[in-house]
């Protein structure tokens, strides 16, 4: 990661800019008379924020722009260093929504809670960028795959944020190939070999090649989910556990997700 930057252009002496980037649509969140304040995450990785004056009136001519998970090209104006920045134009370019179609509307809802708590105003990452508009584009173009393009998201999330290991070799006892045990919060992946844990507790059988399917293929073909795969239920809901402990705990849009599904 690296300190932010963008395209910006001087406004006279009042040491105001405007600085436009091509960003993606995290949330928008009402603001007075009409407006909202809108976080984005640019294709830097940086996570951006400016207020939209009267987006939420009905005559707006931005609204389907500020959907989440829309691709954007956003400008902002105002000080440097202002908290926020007002949005002067905001110009849509993709967007993955899916008209009638509940599941992928849930987890482009649970995409963008997940990156707006994870991208950091100041910092930036690209993968977070290109992660999120690929798995955008893959749930446009499979929308009924939306849970398995989730646990991808989940899956690379983690890895961004470098708090998961590569299942490759166990990191107790270098095994590539016993099937897998754990995931040990100091030594990565376990495997049965070396690891005494009780069969029951232990990840299913199939687990490493899971994660290897996550790992070896772009968001379009992320694995399709599938209820009946124990494997692909346990590391789902183990990942899925381990990134929302780290976010601070249960998203709301998670719960939604939940309780619709």
């Amino acid at each position: 990661m690296r300190p932010g930057s963008g395209l910006a252009v001087e406004c006279g002496q009042t040491g105001r800019v405007i600085r436009t980037h091509a960003a993606i649509v995290l949330k928008a969140v009402p603001y007075a008379e009409g407006g909202a304040v809108v976080s984005f995450v640019s294709e830097h990785g940086e996570r951006l924020t400016g207020v939209a004056k009267g987006v939420k009136k009905p005559t707006s001519k931005w609204v389907a722009a500020f959907e989440p998970m829309s691709m954007v090209r956003v400008s902002f104006f105002g000080k440097e260093q202002a908290e926020l920045k007002r949005v002067t134009r905001c110009e849509l370019a993709f967007s993955p929504l899916t008209l009638g179609h509940l599941e992928s509307s849930l987890v482009m809802a649970c995409l963008a809670d997940l990156f707006d708590r994870v991208a950091r105003e100041g910092i930036e990452d690209d993968r977070l960028y290109r992660l999120l508009s690929a798995c955008g584009r893959a749930l446009k173009a499979d929308p009924d795959n939306a849970l398995g393009i989730l646990a991808y998201a989940e899956h690379w999330l983690l890895h961004c944020m470098g708090l998961l290991p590569h299942p490759r070799a166990c990191g107790r006892c270098g095994n590539e190939a016993a099937p897998l045990a754990l995931l040990s919060p100091d030594e990565g992946w376990c495997c049965l070999t070396c690891t005494p844990v009780d069969p029951a507790e232990a990840l299913p059988p199939g687990s490493r090649e899971y994660l290897r399917r996550l790992r070896a293929g772009g968001a379009e073909v992320a694995p399709k989910g599938d209820p009946a795969d124990a494997a692909q239920r346990a590391v789902t809901a183990l990942l899925r556990a381990r990134l929302l402990q780290e976010l601070g705990g249960r998203l709301r849009s998670y719960e939604v997700l939940w309780r619709t599904v």
